[in-house]
């Protein structure tokens, strides 16, 4: 028996590139670069909270990634990705890179459909009278209607996603 192993150098300089580019890549999830500092703000001051403002700490996106599902779903797309640059195709390293950005987008918006402690007060909710104590004076709230943290007008929610970038 005669084992005879070929390897074509055009192949091999085609994966050697799509290596080098995926090598490169950055797929970074959560708010991106285009969202604008007001959606920022508003994460920052969730994630973080605001004593003053009696917003509490809901911390969202580290979680959510760290979520067992969503860190399965991105490291299978991470995973093709590694499998399409080694088979020379940067197109679909690409497209995987997408699905593992997608997959963590769409497990931070999972994240908080499920609810995210602590609730949101009764005020908040309702509406009602609440002593402003900057201004030191009652100040009507109206109430959001419902109680679910993060998810007032849908705007913060709808702008995770992600980004490629190449460096």
């Amino acid at each position: 028996m005669r084992l005879e192993i070929k390897d074509n150098s055009e192949d091999l300089e085609k994966r050697l590139q799509s290596m080098e580019r995926l090598g490169k890549m950055k797929v970074k999830v959560g708010l991106p670069a285009d969202a604008g500092a007001h959606l920022r703000f508003i994460l920052a001051i969730q994630e973080h909270g605001a004593p003053v403002m009696r917003i509490p700490s809901r911390r969202v996106v580290g979680p959510a990634l760290e979520n067992e599902s969503t860190r399965e779903k991105m490291a299978e797309a991470m995973a093709d990705a590694l499998r399409a640059a080694w088979d020379g195709d940067p197109d679909g390293a690409y497209n995987s890179l997408e699905e593992a950005g997608q997959a963590g987008a769409d497990g931070i918006r999972k994240y908080i459909d499920a609810g995210i402690s602590p609730a949101n007060s009764p005020v908040t909710v309702s509406g009602g009278w609440i002593w402003n104590r900057i201004a030191k004076k009652g100040v009507y709230v109206s109430g959001k209607g419902f109680n679910k943290p993060l998810y007032d007008t849908g705007e913060l929610y709808n702008a995770f996603g992600y980004e490629i970038t190449e460096e």
